[in-house]
């Protein structure tokens, strides 16, 4: 059995296009991509069913063999391709290297994180209280977002800890030492005692976090997502448009696998 799908099919395409070795593997009633003979593309179309934790189940299998495998929904793919592709690259380690060292760390607003979030983070944008960017030439070449201190007096009076919201390089690089660079500037500036992030069980193992200190604390349980299959958008129930829930038409239900909460301690 072979690729049936348009939207497979394409994606297949331009893995081919930029360069990846790309070799159809079915299993079970799956449908997967291996990239480079190092990585596993599992190709979900929103015309099937899937469960949960069968996804999980199939992903830990592959990390048992040491291969990761990235879940990739068919309104990924059509709303965001190049994040996808970039995403992919940069999993494979193909992407080109900048030098944190030499980047400028600059303060930016909202609409600045939101431009070029939405150009190199799979996810998009978000709002933050902090955003910071590094700069080489004049050109913004990282972005990270922070949320304001919360206080945590469930663990001590003056405990405060912070959410690292949004990190992202310009598609096709790397940025080698910027993450830590960004982060290490914002505990300085606003003296945290611990930052918190979550990894996206469906597109990564949370192995930049692990190399950068933070402990990996809680796994998440997969989310309900409401999609809207006009144009893709994605939403969690708690933040759906208020009037969906009595008239759902045009929405579809679907879930990731969870998130990997992981912490640095400060």
């Amino acid at each position: 059995m072979g690729i049936t799908s348009v939207w497979q099919n394409e994606l297949c395409l331009a893995l081919e296009e930029i360069g990846l070795e790309v070799e159809l593997q079915m299993q079970d009633s799956y449908t997967l991509l291996l990239c480079n003979k190092k990585i596993l593309l599992n190709l979900l179309s929103l015309d099937k069913h899937y469960q949960p934790s069968a996804l999980i189940a199939l992903q830990a299998e592959y990390q048992a063999k040491d291969m990761l495998l990235l879940q990739i929904w068919e309104d990924i793919w059509y709303a965001r391709p190049a994040q996808v592709l970039g995403r992919i690259r940069s999993v494979l380690g193909l992407n080109k290297r900048l030098h944190a060292r030499k980047a400028e760390i600059m303060v930016i607003n909202q609409q600045q994180a939101d431009d070029f979030l939405s150009l190199h983070h799979l996810q998009a944008s978000a709002r933050a209280k902090y955003k910071f960017a590094l700069s080489m030439e004049g050109e913004i070449v990282a972005v990270a977002c922070f949320s304001s201190l919360r206080p945590m007096k469930r663990i001590a009076p003056t405990y405060q800890s912070a959410e690292l919201i949004r990190f992202a390089s310009l598609t096709g690089y790397t940025v080698t030492g910027g993450f830590r660079k960004l982060l290490k500037h914002f505990v300085q500036l606003t003296c945290p005692d611990d930052v918190m992030s979550y990894a996206d069980r469906d597109w990564s193992l949370g192995n930049a976090y692990a190399k950068a200190g933070f402990v990996l604390t809680e796994t998440t349980a997969p989310a309900e997502i409401w999609l809207y299959k006009k144009d893709f958008s994605r939403y969690f129930v708690h933040r759906l448009p208020v009037d969906v829930i009595s008239n759902a038409e045009g929405y579809l239900r679907i879930f990731n696998t969870g998130n990997l909460k992981y912490i640095l301690y400060l």
